[in-house]
């Protein structure tokens, strides 16, 4: 946890105490940079000795871990909660921590945000005053006021939430640790799924055919005719690696000019079809048999 906040102080702290330092201006504008953006974060330590895993989440990012069940199928265990502005707990201690602040979570969100939890975003953390003397001088970003009331910085925390689970010896288990970009897409249990279905192929040798893509596509049809969640019937499996198997089924599946639809586009615009996806799968005594 200290590691966490450490890191996020020296961030957004540490950009506070070197504006008023005798760096050359240049310095200060890129060493201002990073405080302006803002950050998830998802460590796990698997500890071999005890054979527990630890989660430490910040932010939406995610971690599930699959235990075989007894007719073979997987279970989804989730080892972390997303930290949004629609989490029940969040609000309650976003509420605790800012008594009479009714806007501060509004719609879901955290004074405009998702996240309830982050590392960076400068604009949830430093007072007012100081948010326009950095874009008065430094041309940083917009304060959030007038859009949103900022009244008792800072909104937001980079402290993780900790959990801990033990994996039996011997016990089938694979960790999928990804993005919302993922999430967004599917649901834990259809991950789990997924790469369930990746095993069995492995297991085998063998690969599901490359269907023919239905027929002309572009984005009117995305919109009105195609759904953008993950769907069974377009279920691909044919990648060498769990990770990327996820990332093409979250994106299309055997949909391929879907895929290379919604990967054609550069940032800010790829926003509108798609989210950053980042994802790792770790396997526990289990794993493809080749």
């Amino acid at each position: 946890m200290d590691g966490f906040v450490g890191l996020d102080d020296s961030i957004v702290k540490g950009a506070m105490e070197l504006s008023e330092s005798e760096m050359p201006l240049a310095e200060k504008v890129k060493r201002l940079a990073p405080a302006y953006a803002g950050s998830c974060a998802l460590l796990s330590l698997y500890d071999p000795a005890s054979r527990m895993l630890h989660v430490a989440c910040t932010g939406d990012s995610r971690a599930v871990l699959a235990r075989r069940r007894a007719d073979g199928g997987w279970e989804a265990v989730p080892l972390s909660v997303d930290q949004t502005g629609k989490n029940e707990d969040e609000i309650a201690r976003l509420r605790a921590e800012h008594p009479g602040e009714d806007e501060v979570v509004k719609g879901g969100r955290v004074l405009g945000l998702a996240v309830s939890r982050a590392f960076g975003d400068c604009q949830w953390k430093w007072p007012l005053e100081f948010q326009n003397d950095v874009q008065k001088r430094f041309y940083g970003p917009a304060p959030l006021t007038p859009r949103y009331p900022v009244c008792t910085p800072p909104y937001l925390t980079a402290e993780p939430v900790v959990t801990s689970t033990r994996i039996g010896d011997g016990e089938p288990a694979f960790l999928i640790m990804a993005t919302d970009g993922l999430w967004d897409m599917m649901s834990s249990q259809q991950a789990v799924d997924l790469v369930g279905r990746w095993l069995e192929g492995a297991a085998v040798g063998e690969k599901s055919s490359r269907l023919e893509s239905p027929g002309r596509f572009d984005f009117s049809r995305f919109w009105d005719e195609v759904d953008w969640q993950f769907v069974e019937e377009r279920t691909a499996v044919q990648d060498d690696n769990a990770a990327v198997h996820l990332v093409r089924n979250s994106l299309g599946g055997n949909h391929h000019e879907m895929i290379a639809g919604r990967l054609a586009f550069s940032f800010p615009a790829s926003r509108r079809v798609r989210d950053d996806v980042t994802v790792q799968v770790v396997f526990f005594n289990e794993g493809p048999q080749k």
